[in-house]
């Protein structure tokens, strides 16, 4: 194999193994009410979203320089506590909460309807 043929392996491997980044779309009851109002808004909260959800670099798109550096660095600790957060299991913890919540609200809520 010559250097030519070796580049070019290497560079299909690289792009094989990326994986394709998926676009967060935030989506709420009359959210496209919102939307028509403020869209500038929502293309910076689903770009912040994206960015977030693929683990990217944080680029927020503000007009005003120290606000962007303020808003990144923001971003960024936030990251870091959920990441800390995750390591030390209290989100899937949380997340087990809800659960049992949301099953005993439907036990709740099918005693209620039988009673009905």
């Amino acid at each position: 194999m010559n250097d030519e043929e070796i580049k070019n392996e290497e560079t299909t491997t690289q792009e094989s193994t990326e994986t394709p980044k998926e676009k967060v779309k935030i989506e709420f009851p009359y959210s496209e009410v919102v939307r028509e109002k403020a869209p500038k808004v929502f293309d910076v909260a689903e770009n912040v979203a994206t960015q977030w959800k693929n683990d990217e670099k944080f680029e927020v798109g503000l007009s005003n320089p120290y606000a962007e550096v303020a808003a990144v660095k923001a971003l960024e600790k936030a990251k870091e506590v959920e990441k800390k957060l995750e390591e030390k299991g209290v989100i899937s913890m949380a997340k087990m909460g809800v659960q049992i919540a949301q099953l005993q609200v439907q036990s709740i809520l099918s005693k209620f309807n039988k009673k009905s």
